[in-house]
């Protein structure tokens, strides 16, 4: 049974949830892409995609092939941003999060079938950082496949690197007890980075490719901590940053048969349509927990992560996956 948006609540006509993934060649199951599309049209519904190329075409429609356009949450579930500093050791001008998004469009590789550069950006990334700092021994990526060496890119984590490990979000996450990856680390189980990389260069290209005439947000780097203005106009997406392992969901509930991947972007895909319906998701999008978190650090530390860093939407809202 399809829900009524008629509520004057709700922020969004539309959630479309994304489990993203950095395989190397085409796959469906667990560990691929998955994307959850909520609406007040038809029931939620998830689909599985073999390749990033067909995800974004999926993705893509979902935001425009619809009946109506509207407002659209486009949530994501890989890092938007990167550690304080990281846009300055590479060089970058500007706003640090524009200008790293519009250098790894640049350099990433992703094919119709996968086939992607991931290693050799990464590795890429920390010779300039060491070209820029003679006295940086080794950039801050890492995690190739000890079979495939890639220049300036070690297997193992780097243990001695100027930039920090975590986010003030990560950070925050791990205060709860939960685990969050580092979006240093590009292999592994439950790594992040190498999604992160390519998730960013897809979303560039995504916005590149979208109508101009629809309104684009990135919360909460175009936004601060507040309501996008987007989301007072038609034909608008904003686009989140999520962590479904942060929150506590029951298997059995969703389907035994289900992989895991897709119970989770359903799990969290209905409880953010909910806080929306009811208007709850205005509270995740200008979160108190950000001052706690960043009270007793320097003042500028919000300023940071608005500008560079990004947040997990609902970070300290939900209790902690242990």
């Amino acid at each position: 049974m399809s829900i009524s948006i008629s509520n004057a609540q709700a922020l969004f006509d539309r959630l479309i949830v994304v489990d993203w993934s950095a395989n190397a060649a085409p796959k469906l199951g667990r560990d691929s892409i998955w994307i959850a599309v909520f609406d007040a049209v038809s029931p939620a519904n998830a689909s599985n995609v073999a390749t990033r190329s067909a995800g974004l075409d999926s993705i893509h429609a979902a935001i425009v092939g619809a009946p109506h356009r509207r407002r659209t949450l486009l949530a994501v579930d890989f890092s938007l941003g990167y550690p304080s500093g990281t846009a300055r050791a590479l060089g970058l001008g500007g706003v640090p999060w524009e200008s790293m998004w519009r250098l790894l469009c640049e350099l990433v590789v992703d094919d119709e079938r996968n086939a992607n550069n991931r290693f050799a950006v990464a590795g890429e990334l920390n010779r300039r950082m060491m070209e820029l700092d003679p006295g940086r021994r080794a950039g801050p990526f890492w995690g190739c496949p000890r079979t495939r060496p890639t220049p300036n890119l070690t297997s193992t984590k780097v243990a001695a690197s100027p930039l920090g490990e975590w986010r003030h979000v990560e950070a925050l996450l791990r205060s709860t007890g939960s685990r969050p990856f580092s979006s240093w680390q590009l292999l592994g189980a439950g790594a992040v980075g190498g999604q992160s990389l390519l998730g960013i260069a897809a979303l560039e290209r995504l916005r590149r490719r979208l109508d101009p005439e629809i309104e684009w947000d990135v919360w909460p780097f175009t936004t601060g901590f507040a309501l996008p203005h987007a989301t007072a106009v038609n034909d608008a997406v904003v686009v989140a940053e999520i962590w479904p392992s942060m929150i506590e969901w029951e298997r059995p509930a969703l389907g035994a048969t289900r992989v895991r991947d897709e119970a989770q972007v359903i799990a969290l895909g209905n409880l953010l349509w909910e806080a929306n319906l009811d208007g709850r998701l205005a509270d995740l999008l200008v979160p108190e927990i950000v001052g706690d978190a960043v009270a007793s650090a320097p003042a500028n530390v919000a300023e940071v992560v608005v500008a560079e860093e990004g947040w997990v939407l609902g970070a300290g809202a939900w209790p902690a996956s242990r």
